[in-house]
């Protein structure tokens, strides 16, 4: 295989076996630096390069096959000429290094590419050039040394340059592809025995290691046992400590709970001798407290009963002097002829001739308002049957209940009925002349009423328009 190969880069091109044979030294490239447009890439041999392109961004790979880059940044910006900057790095080793050149480019562009000694140069062509690649003018004075006769040859054109550059960078590239496959079957044998080397080496290491790891582990455990002796030693003298330090404090506390309860006993003792002594005390308050409340009811009733027949004679002395009043002002009407109808009417209730009606005064217990089906409905309750009288003007409605007081001081609150849908508007309970009650019943609009007396309830009812 490696005969064949040879063969195969001698037809290719001389140089590179002659350069294979020798294990000539490495390419050293040095320099790397851009003007403008132009890239120029220095190094210690004439270059044997290959290039390929990219895109987004566009880009210009130039790979240097047997050449290592030497003091050049990883980095060189660039402005100016569409170069937008250059990156550099090394790849392989020994006879298989290449040094790497990416030229990054604003936008995709045509270049020219030409080598003079050990000089690469890359171009930006202009729109619509062609590139070229040919040796430039101090290239020309060395081609005689090279066995070339320039007085002989007729210059090239710009085509036939660029396509000679282009076959000897692929036969370049071939040979170079060639010589680096017979160098990798090589190493590939190298590094076979070198790992076989290696392996012995590394199991010979491994037994070592492995040795010393149990001799490191034994040593270890027997310091490990050593010091869990020593931390068990430890820990039961700890234990014991802490054992007789808890039956210390054990019987403290017991000491302070014994003392603690005395303490309690004596003072709840003293505490329940305060309480029954407190407790006689209020018992004995309390008994003279009603003791005298029952004196004083006693007083207030004999002082109520004394008042109530007083009140009974004045009522019946009052009732005979109404009759009479009453019988005199009938007679009177009686004999008077009427002329016209009054502006207010005056109509006595059903039960102003009713039998049943007591002398003694009456009290005014509820006065209430209430709305029904068809109509709303005032109604006035007493402790037991009054005589009333019932007066009415065009927006008023006054009900007398005689010989009658307000019972509590609630019922002289008037009632607003006026956001009702009713003809009530207010209805007013006062104190009237005569011990007598007044109840003014204030209507939005005038209406008619109808009045009657069911037991002590006396109720006005007033239709609900059709309207409402």
């Amino acid at each position: 295989m490696k005969a064949y190969v040879v063969a195969v880069v001698g037809w290719v091109l001389l140089p590179l076996l002659a350069l294979a044979q020798e294990k000539a030294a490495l390419n050293a490239i040095t320099r790397v630096t851009v003007n403008g447009g132009v890239v120029e890439i220095t190094g210690s041999q004439k270059p044997s390069f290959t290039t390929f392109t990219m895109t987004d961004p566009p880009r210009l790979v130039i790979d240097i096959s047997g050449a290592v880059l030497s003091g050049v940044p990883e980095e060189i910006p660039a402005r100016g000429g569409g170069v937008t900057g250059l990156r550099t790095a090394n790849y392989g080793s020994e006879s298989t290094a290449v040094a790497r050149v990416l030229i990054g480019y604003e936008r995709d562009v045509e270049t020219d590419i030409q080598v003079s000694n050990n000089v690469l140069f890359v171009k930006v062509l202009e729109e619509g050039s062609q590139a070229v690649a040919q040796a430039r003018p101090f290239e020309s004075a060395q081609a005689p040394s090279e066995g070339r006769d320039t007085e002989a040859a007729a210059p090239p054109d710009a085509a036939q340059a660029s396509e000679a550059a282009r076959a000897e960078r692929e036969a370049q590239a071939k040979a170079a592809a060639q010589a680096s496959e017979a160098a990798r079957v090589e190493r590939e044998a190298q590094a076979k025995a070198a790992a076989q080397v290696e392996e012995t080496r590394r199991r010979e290491q491994e037994t070592a290691a492995a040795e010393k790891q149990r001799q490191t582990e034994a040593e270890a455990k027997r310091q490990a046992e050593a010091k869990q002796r020593e931390e068990t030693a430890r820990a039961q003298a700890e234990a014991r400590k802490a054992a007789e330090d808890e039956e210390k404090r054990r019987q403290a506390e017991e000491a302070q709970a014994k003392r603690q309860a005395e303490t309690e006993a004596k003072q709840r003792k003293q505490e329940e001798a305060r309480a029954q002594a407190e407790a006689r005390r209020t018992a004995e308050a309390e008994e003279k407290q009603r003791q005298k409340e029952e004196a004083e009811a006693r007083r207030q009733a004999e002082v109520e009963a004394k008042q109530r027949k007083q009140e009974e004679a004045r009522a019946q002395a009052e009732a005979r002097r109404s009759a009479q009043a009453e019988e005199t002002r009938r007679q009177q009407e009686t004999a008077r002829v009427a002329s016209a109808e009054p502006p207010a009417r005056e109509e006595q209730g059903d039960s102003a001739a009713a039998p049943g009606i007591s002398a003694r005064r009456k009290t005014l217990e509820i006065v209430g308002f209430q709305q029904r089906a068809s109509s709303s409905r005032v109604y006035i309750r007493t402790n037991e049957r009054v005589q009333y009288k019932v007066s009415q003007s065009d927006r008023e409605i006054i009900l007398e209940l005689e010989n009658t007081q307000i019972g509590k001081g609630n019922n002289t609150r008037a009632l607003d009925t006026s956001f009702f849908d009713t003809a009530v508007s207010r209805v007013d309970p006062l104190a009237g002349p005569g011990r007598s009650v007044r109840v003014s019943i204030r209507l939005k609009e005038p209406v008619s009423v109808q009045t009657r007396q069911e037991g002590n309830t006396i109720s006005l009812d007033f239709p609900r328009s059709a309207e409402r």
